[in-house]
């Protein structure tokens, strides 16, 4: 009989697989999203700029525009988690295995690094113009992290990523809830875009509004090479902590009341939605006929 090989199943169909794409979706995010941030910082005191430029709608929009970009890049691989409070999230609830958890957010913190890399040495005239003789951590380090203004305190801070976080967390989970009127023909990562603007506009100025903690640990590690550790301060942990307790608040929220109505009502999938790596999709017009 003639020998049959055995076709392995290739490692990008894997874990490692999936890290890439969690690796470049966050690095989208940060690229656009930092890339608004230096429009909006960088030149807003330049002749000629103009006045839309200097708008905080500016800011939310790029990051609504990010995150939804970013999405859409690793959204049918990974899931597009891009945001280690969301993989907590998910690994609490259930959803996720614990065992993958380290493994995305490494590749997290990885893209996030070198989307702020990016972004640095794309705007390195604006930022060496910007900063003078300042160090750049202090005169720039906004464009790539986020701080607190001078009169919110550590309470107030915390608190302001903690909520911000858990709305994230949460209405990701009742968008993507294919029960739950869910959003279909692949317009996930639009809404959540959206979402993203929402939180920007209601609770982004007290500190920025980081709401991940890799998008402001990765940027602000590289800020640390080049500002002699500088960008690493006492408030360091608060965008990191609070975005991760917050986003468990916000999914177990979502889980033990809406999440529970549906069940007890025994509501199925909505419509024609499938699931498919956390995405409602319409199905395919073969599959239909």
């Amino acid at each position: 009989m003639p020998s049959q090989s055995v076709q392995r199943p290739s490692f990008l169909a894997g874990t490692f697989g999936e890290m890439i794409a969690e690796f470049f979706g966050t690095m989208v995010l940060i690229l656009f999203g930092d890339g608004s941030v230096a429009t909006f910082a960088l030149f807003n005191n330049l002749p000629g700029t103009p006045p839309f430029a200097n708008e905080w709608i500016v800011v939310i929009l790029g990051w609504g525009l990010a995150v939804m970009l970013g999405i859409y890049v690793a959204g049918a691989i990974s899931g597009a988690h891009l945001n280690p409070a969301v993989t907590l999230a998910q690994a609490v609830r259930g959803k996720f295995a614990w065992k993958k958890v380290l493994p995305y957010w490494l590749a997290q913190l990885v893209g996030a690094f070198m989307g702020a890399m990016i972004v640095y040495f794309v705007y390195h005239g604006a930022i060496m113009h910007t900063a003078g003789s300042q160090n750049i951590a202090n005169a720039v380090g906004g464009v790539f992290y986020t701080a607190p203004k001078p009169f919110v305190g550590t309470f107030g801070a915390f608190c302001d990523e903690f909520v911000g976080s858990a709305l994230l967390v949460g209405l990701i989970f009742a968008i993507t809830d294919g029960r739950n009127q869910p959003v279909q023909a692949n317009l996930n990562p639009f809404i959540i875009g959206l979402l993203i603007v929402a939180i920007g506009g209601s609770f982004g100025l007290n500190t920025g509004y980081a709401i991940n903690p890799v998008r402001d640990f990765g940027p602000r590690l590289w800020i640390a090479i080049v500002s002699g550790g500088a960008s690493l301060t006492s408030y360091t942990w608060i965008p990191i902590v609070a975005p991760l307790v917050g986003g468990i608040v916000g999914a177990l929220i979502y889980d033990f009341t809406v999440g529970k109505v549906l069940i007890a009502r025994g509501t199925d999938l909505s419509g024609d939605a499938t699931i498919n790596a956390n995405a409602v999709r319409e199905p395919d017009q073969e599959t239909v006929q």
